[in-house]
C-alpha cells in the first residue's frame, strides 16, 4: 500500500480524531496493544511517557478526542524499574499512571511523573503491556450517557476476549504494528537529521525483529522505507508523521476485522 493510500485508508479515522467530544455520551472503552517487550518511557518536561497501541472495543460509542483522559483496568501493566545501583523491580503499573489519547483510539500516551519515579527510587522505567488490558474513560461532569457497570463488564469480559483473538490471529498486522510503535517511541519530537533517519531501522526494529513474524518485519521495513524515501523527497515534512499514518492504518485493519467477527455477548 502507497503512503498517498494510507493517506486515504487513514482519512475517516482523522476527521473523527479532530472532532470535538460529545458531552452527551463517554467515549469508547479501548483496549491495549501488547508489548512483548517493556517500552521504556523517556523523560520529557517532568513526565516520563511512551506512545501505546490501542484499538476501540465499543463501534456504536464516540471515537475519543484528543488528550481523552483514560484509566486502566483488567489485565497485567507492570513498571520495570531499575535504581541507581542497577536493581531491577516489576510493580503493577495502573496506580501510577497518566494516559491519555493521541490520535482517536489507535494511539495512547502513558506517562509516569517523575514525582513517582523519584518515589520508587529510580533512574530509568519501561512499561509492559500485558494481555487483555482494557482502558475506561474518565468520568467527566455533564455526561448523560457514561458507561455503566454493564458495558464496563461486557468490554473487559468477551469484547476484550474476543479482540485479542483477532489481534493474535491476525499476527502480521499486529507484529509489524508493534515495530513501528518502537520506531515511533526512538523518534524525537518535529523534524529529524538525516542521520536520526536513517539509523532509526537498526536502532530501534533490528535488536528485537527475530521476536517477531517474518511478515511483521517486512510489513514494518515497507512503512519504514517508504517514509524514509518520501521524507526525503520533502512529500512529508517529518518522520514521525508518516509513520504515524503507517501505524495507525495497521491498527485500523485490526479493528475492521474486530468489528467484522461481531463482539461477543
Amino acid at each position: 500500500m502507497t503512503i498517498r493510500l494510507l493517506s486515504v485508508a487513514m482519512s475517516g479515522l482523522l476527521i473523527a480524531a479532530m472532532a470535538p467530544a460529545s458531552a452527551e455520551a463517554a467515549p469508547q472503552i479501548l483496549a491495549l496493544l501488547e508489548t512483548g517487550e517493556p517500552a521504556p518511557l523517556t523523560c520529557v518536561d517532568d513526565v516520563c511517557s511512551a506512545e501505546f497501541s490501542g484499538f476501540c472495543l465499543q463501534k456504536e460509542r464516540p471515537d475519543p478526542a484528543h488528550g481523552t483522559r483514560y484509566r486502566a483496568e483488567g489485565g497485567d501493566l507492570t513498571l520495570v524499574v531499575t535504581d541507581a545501583a542497577g536493581t531491577v523491580r516489576r510493580l503493577p503499573a495502573a496506580d501510577y499512571l497518566e494516559i491519555s489519547t493521541l490520535r482517536s483510539y489507535t494511539a495512547v500516551r502513558i506517562g509516569l511523573p517523575e514525582s513517582a519515579m523519584r518515589k520508587l527510587g529510580a533512574v530509568s522505567v519501561a512499561l509492559e503491556v500485558g494481555e487483555r488490558v482494557a482502558l475506561i474513560p474518565v468520568e467527566i461532569d455533564g455526561d448523560r450517557d457514561p458507561q455503566t457497570e454493564a458495558d464496563i463488564a461486557l468490554a473487559l469480559g468477551p469484547q476484550r476476549a474476543l479482540g485479542e483473538r483477532i489481534t493474535q490471529q491476525a499476527i502480521a498486522e499486529s507484529g509489524a504494528v508493534a515495530l513501528t510503535g518502537k520506531m515511533l517511541n526512538a523518534l524525537p519530537q518535529g523534524r529529524t537529521d538525516d542521520d536520526t533517519r536513517s539509523g532509526l531501522w537498526d536502532r530501534a526494529v533490528a535488536p528485537f525483529k527475530s521476536s517477531y513474524p517474518p511478515e511483521s518485519v517486512s510489513r514494518a521495513q515497507s512503512i519504514y522505507q517508504r517514509c524514509l524515501a518520501k521524507v526525503e523527497a520533502g512529500s512529508f515534512f517529518n518522520m514521525r508523521d508518516c509513520l504515524e499514518i503507517g501505524h495507525d492504518a495497521l491498527m485500523l485493519d485490526l479493528n475492521v476485522k474486530y468489528w467484522e467477527a461481531g463482539p461477543e455477548s
